[in-house]
């Protein structure tokens, strides 16, 4: 089981955005949620026009990801691009409760 967490807040991330380089990928097409958290793996992710079904994501168009956080919001925050939706994917750990 994984655990999806989107965060929607735009303003929220730019005030996160720090100098952190490090190599990412960049991803063109629409790709199923499985789809892209195998990609994506435990790591951040930038969705564009994400479909839903009664409110459960099922698909979108992968435009970038990388396991750094910081990477990710910094490259959300340089996109014009309107429908813009920040992902988490991660593996949730037995032992720890999350409160979403």
């Amino acid at each position: 089981m994984y655990l999806c967490v989107i965060i929607l807040n735009r303003k929220e991330m730019e005030a996160t955005v720090t100098k952190a380089k490090k190599t990412a990928k960049r991803q063109n097409g629409v790709l199923t949620y499985r789809q892209i958290r195998n990609r994506v793996g435990d790591g951040w992710a930038i969705i564009q026009d994400p479909e839903r079904n009664r409110g459960i994501f099922i698909k979108g168009k992968l435009l970038y990801h990388s396991l750094n956080k910081n990477e990710v919001v910094e490259e959300f925050c340089k996109r014009k691009e309107e429908n813009l939706y920040f992902m988490h994917c991660m593996k949730p750990d037995p032992n720890v409760i999350y409160l979403l």
